[in-house]
């Protein structure tokens, strides 16, 4: 736990896939905490939340093949990033989206500040203390898209 003032806090809207395929869903680990996570970040001033999420997969991941379906969840969440000095008042967005590709980014290819180790899991295989942030309110999420 930190102690900030509110004036440190910067809005940033986010969007994340729960990319899934043949019943696995694709997750990496944070570099900054060693938890699980979502292919995603971030929205730019000048995108669409779609446009984000594809950008984010293809920058991290590097799947191209993706099927948005819908919104499931968006939640308000505040937090502090230790690397950057950052308290984010975080406005973020999980899409559930679907593709066929299997291969993604090794680490050596991924060129991004906070995700490593993409993996495609089994929703039974995810533990909820594991998950980086939200995590009651991810791991229900998650359990409801169990088929």
């Amino acid at each position: 736990m930190v102690e900030l003032s509110l004036d440190k806090f910067q809005s940033r809207p986010s969007v994340y896939a729960i990319l899934r395929r043949d019943n696995s869903i694709l997750m990496c680990r944070n570099k900054s905490n060693g938890k699980i996570w979502f292919p995603g970040g971030g929205v730019d001033s000048n995108e669409t939340h779609e446009q984000a999420l594809r950008r984010e997969c293809l920058e991290e991941t590097g799947v191209n093949d993706i099927r948005i379906k819908k919104l499931l969840a968006d939640y308000q969440n505040y937090f502090y990033y230790k690397p950057e000095d950052l308290a984010m008042d975080a406005h973020i967005f999980f899409y559930e989206c679907e593709t066929n590709q299997e291969k993604v980014k090794l680490n050596d290819e991924i060129d991004d500040e906070e995700a490593i180790d993409f993996q495609w899991l089994k929703i039974n295989q995810i533990v909820q203390d594991d998950l980086c942030d939200l995590n009651e309110e991810i791991y229900n999420l998650l359990i409801s898209l169990q088929i």
